[in-house]
């Protein structure tokens, strides 16, 4: 039997393809061969090291130039960088690999032992629920970031808000994936997660900055202004949140309210 396959058609789209290498509709390869060993190797190191070059690539720019990265994505460049949501992807891996490593750790260092029984049980109830759907709440964290930046730069016409959207699957997924990586090693090392707070949010706070900073072309002084009313915001959404999330907790029988 010959081990050539005679392929008019592309197999991902069905396209005729006869006088192509790649397929000019969907940019599948061109295959003529049977399936080998030697060839299955040979794809699967051409597109790993493809991935590689392109998340390094991507991981370097979202620092020096992250206007290009994603900017460039929304007016569609998409074969430079990674996509949008492949780096999210990649990002909630690493995340999850370090929550995983620290969340015992974290336990010890939050020291629920210092509240009352009420708040100590409110606390580690709320800490188990967010370890537990973290994926999902990091999901849901973006569109929300999204409109409170539009919000924010609401007298500013240059992104929508899906734009937005596609603005946080990049800076937010790249700079959470970061600190993940860098607050590893400290979190065995400090002892108090008040330090760790303090070295967490004003990274996430000054970079997010950066990025809206490059993207629209502003000032120092205008950025910091968007920043304080963005910060505002959050404090606004973040107390309704604990009062919504409270509520429900009282109403699920998950904590309950002491009798006098």
């Amino acid at each position: 039997m010959s081990d050539l396959i005679t392929i008019t058609n592309c197999k991902n789209c069905g396209n005729q393809i006869e006088t192509y290498n790649f397929c000019p509709s969907c940019g599948a390869k061109k295959i003529t061969n049977r399936i080998t060993f030697k060839n299955l190797v040979s794809e699967f190191v051409d597109r790993f090291f493809n991935l590689y070059n392109s998340f390094i690539k991507t991981f370097i720019h979202l620092f020096t130039k992250p206007d290009e990265v994603i900017d460039g994505y929304i007016h569609g460049l998409r074969k430079r960088y990674v996509n949008a949501f492949g780096y999210f992807a990649i990002s909630i891996t690493i995340t999850g690999f370090y929550a995983f490593l620290v969340k015992d750790r974290l336990k010890e260092i939050i020291k629920f032992g210092n509240f009352s029984e009420q708040q100590a049980e409110m606390q580690s109830s709320l800490f188990d629920s967010t370890f537990q759907y973290q994926s999902i709440l990091s999901f849901l964290l973006i569109p929300l970031l999204a409109i409170l930046s539009r919000l924010v730069f609401l007298n500013y016409k240059k992104y929508n808000l899906t734009e937005y959207f596609v603005i946080y699957l990049y800076a937010y997924s790249h700079i959470v994936g970061t600190m993940a990586l860098v607050l590893l090693p400290l979190m065995f090392i400090v002892n108090d997660f008040i330090i760790i707070m303090l070295i967490q949010f004003p990274v996430y706070i000054f970079y997010m900055a950066y990025v809206l900073k490059k993207l629209y072309q502003i000032s120092v002084k205008k950025i910091m202004i968007k920043t304080l009313l963005f910060l505002i915001y959050v404090s606004i959404l973040y107390i309704i949140t604990i009062i919504v999330a409270t509520a429900l907790m009282i109403m699920s029988g998950t904590i309950s309210i002491p009798s006098k």
